[in-house]
């Protein structure tokens, strides 16, 4: 018995040892395993160089934003009632640690997939030389210096979504080695459960021992699966809002293309984007943007609702919705959320609408991809905020045709406008004056039409370009060109001895821009026009943010000796109180009233009335469009006799206005009405 239990008692004992090695062995497994999740998930949380990198780029150009525009630097952890005011030093130091990052990072390396390294190594290398050249800018920036702060956005906002991209690579693979790390975690519980099994051979106390280190471990895996639960989450929701993001999306987009090839079904992608929202933002503040962020979201959801709805945030004041419904349950739900957000949103006090607009494309019926759907969604929304917005747009083929010719020419107007208006011209069409004591006409005036000839293209219509300009916000560069170059004109045809007046249209950039006067004023002095002879137009229906500021700033330029034209009278919904407010010298009446006079009584009724209107205020009156003899008798009746319009001449070229000027002789009216027209006919474009 002796032999046997000394047998037994090293068999035992052997038995302990050996369970006790490999539970040994099996614990340094799952700490190697729960130090390399910790790792994963300090990675994803983003203490990383690349997606610093992007926190970095978007925390200078916000830094430098507010600097130039004079905004505060909200700290939400202090309280929504503190902000600091952004110094010139905090610039700098946004930008030392953003130039810091971009030359610490020698390459990308196993965060990115293999396919994408060239693409963000060369995003590095052109970022690096990107920053040298704003380098200089940024040291000199100062408040209000809008000039050198469009150049910086300019040389930076193209590297966005090549940043963002790249973020979004390292994102996606840290997940998918998460995934990797959790099915070895699970490998290695698997053999602890093993481990159980077998320790039950070695008796009650091995069983005990063991028993109470298996659920410490279980404990730890539950620790372990939460935490890789609340990454995974992160890695692929939006933090605001809790819906979806991008990567989500792309994810549910892929399945939901599964499932209708593999039952003929298809479905559709909603892009929701919320109009001026950015005014929100700047109004109220980042905070109650974000609030109005949750309460977008919280009406999209609640009316895309079924099972099968994915709803998601793209990011900034875009959302994405995938239905597996046909075009017109969509369409019908579309209209109901355009009508949602449209109503009043109650934040702190405040009555703050918006607006959206929504652009469809379909799968497969018009997109046969992911990467289609996205942008065909997109280019449809493009269309419908080029359409007026605050409506919606299902993709169809000739859209990418007409936006990509669209968004080229964009590329190219910024272009021209930074080579000093490369193929850009300023046209001018001839006011003339009546005497009915001598019977002649005189050229007394022009006014300044831009145009545009593309070098590949040939010329571009005037509305077409002006309307890109506008939307791509170049209106301010581009009416500061007009200004340069008209006034420059002006002043060589007086040293030439030729007394013009000169009209120049104000656009609605130039009304709202708080100095506006102190500029033209410095423009007036640097090309020496006299003030006297210049005439600055503006239409009633203008978009004028403050119209008291703007008649007190043009009152400014008023007492200089500028003189103020109303054009296009008669065609807005500007009333008497704002002409009056107005220093008004000039009342232009649209050609469109003109057209008819000829024909219909009411128009000639209406001309009547606009022409007693301005005589009784006691402006001087122009009349547009005259392009007949009987147009200009009666209106030479009604008593105005200063006139613009075909019947006197096209849009010319300065040459051919200086060759007019030098050529023409007073004309008495019995025999001959029109001035000679010396324009080059391949030059004269015909004024929208």
């Amino acid at each position: 018995m002796k032999f046997y239990s000394k047998v037994l008692a090293i068999a035992y004992l052997i038995s302990v040892v050996g369970l006790l090695l490999l539970e040994l062995t099996q614990f340094q497994k799952v700490d190697r395993l729960r130090g390399q999740i910790s790792q994963s998930y300090e990675m994803i949380s983003g203490r990383d160089e690349g997606i610093r990198l992007e926190l970095e780029y978007r925390r200078f150009r916000s830094i430098t934003g507010k600097y130039v525009f004079g905004e505060k630097l909200q700290d939400v952890s202090a309280g929504p009632d503190t902000a600091q005011s952004v110094s010139h030093e905090m610039v700098l130091k946004w930008f030392d640690i953003l130039w810091s990052r971009v030359f610490s990072i020698t390459s990308i390396g196993a965060e990115v997939p293999e396919a994408q390294h060239e693409k963000f190594n060369s995003l590095l290398i052109n970022l690096r030389s990107s920053l040298r050249e704003v380098d200089p800018l940024v040291q000199q920036l100062r408040p209000g210096n809008l000039i050198a702060f469009r150049d910086i956005e300019d040389t930076l906002s193209p590297y966005e979504e090549d940043i963002t991209s790249m973020a979004a690579a390292i994102a996606q693979t840290r997940v998918e080695r998460a995934s990797t790390l959790q099915k070895r975690l699970d490998a290695a519980l698997v053999s602890m459960d093993t481990l159980l099994v077998s320790s039950a051979a070695g008796g009650v106390l091995i069983l005990t021992l063991f028993g109470v280190e298996a659920y410490r471990a279980r404990k730890e895996e539950s620790r372990i699966k939460g935490r890789e639960a609340r990454i995974r989450f992160l890695a692929e929701h939006d933090a605001l809002t809790g819906l979806g993001n991008r990567s989500f999306l792309n994810e549910k987009m892929n399945r939901f293309i599964e499932y209708a090839d593999a039952h003929g079904e298809g479905f559709n992608l909603i892009l929701f984007d919320l109009d001026k929202f950015k005014d929100v933002n700047d109004t109220f503040g980042h905070p109650m943007g974000d609030r109005l962020l949750k309460n977008a979201a919280a009406r999209l959801t609640a009316i895309f609702s079924g099972e099968a709805d994915i709803v998601t945030r793209l990011g900034g004041d875009e959302f994405a919705v995938l239905q597996r419904a046909d075009f017109a349950t969509s369409e019908k739900m579309v209209g109901e959320v355009i009508d949602a957000l449209s109503s009043a949103f109650e934040l702190s006090g405040n009555d703050i609408r918006i607006s959206s607009s929504v652009g469809i494309s379909r799968y497969p019926d018009l997109s046969h991809s992911a990467d289609e759907l996205l942008r065909d969604a997109d280019l449809a929304l493009y269309e419908a905020k080029r359409q007026g917005r605050q409506r919606y747009c299902l993709y169809e083929t000739g859209m990418s045709v007409a936006i990509q010719n669209r968004v080229c020419l964009e590329a190219d107007l910024r272009h021209s406008l930074q080579c000093g208006g490369d193929g850009l011209e300023v046209y001018y069409q001839p006011q003339v004056s009546t005497d009915l004591k001598s019977g002649t006409c005189k050229v007394t005036g022009v006014e300044a039409l831009v145009r545009w000839f593309h070098p590949d293209q040939g010329q571009i219509p005037t509305l077409d370009f002006i309307n890109i300009a506008e939307d791509a916000g170049l209106i301010g560069a581009l009416s500061d060109w007009i200004f340069r170059e008209a006034c420059t004109d002006l002043v060589n045809w007086h040293q030439s001895g030729f007394k013009l007046h000169l009209s120049i249209n104000l656009s609605p950039h130039q009304l709202n821009n708080d100095n506006l006067a102190s500029e033209l004023i410095q423009l007036l002095e640097r090309t020496g026009i006299d003030p006297n002879y210049l005439t600055l137009e503006i239409t009633e229906s203008v978009d004028v943010k403050d119209t008291r500021k703007a008649a007190k700033m043009l009152s400014q330029l008023s007492a200089r000796g500028i003189s103020l034209a109303m054009d296009d009278f008669g065609t807005g919904y500007s009333n008497l109180g704002y002409l009056k407010s107005l220093p008004l010298d000039i009342l232009k009446i649209d050609r469109s009233f003109v057209k008819q006079i000829e024909d219909k009584e009411e128009d000639r009724k209406l001309v009547r009335g606009i022409i007693n209107l301005a005589r009784g205020m006691g402006l001087k009156i122009i009349a547009e469009g005259v392009e007949t003899e009987e147009q200009m008798n009666f209106l030479q009746e009604q008593k105005c006799h200063t006139f613009q319009g075909y019947l006197f001449g096209r849009p010319m070229h300065k040459l051919s206005v200086l060759a007019l000027l030098a050529n023409a002789e007073p004309n008495v009216f019995n025999e001959a009405i029109s001035l000679p027209d010396l324009s080059d006919p391949s030059m004269t474009i015909v004024d929208p």
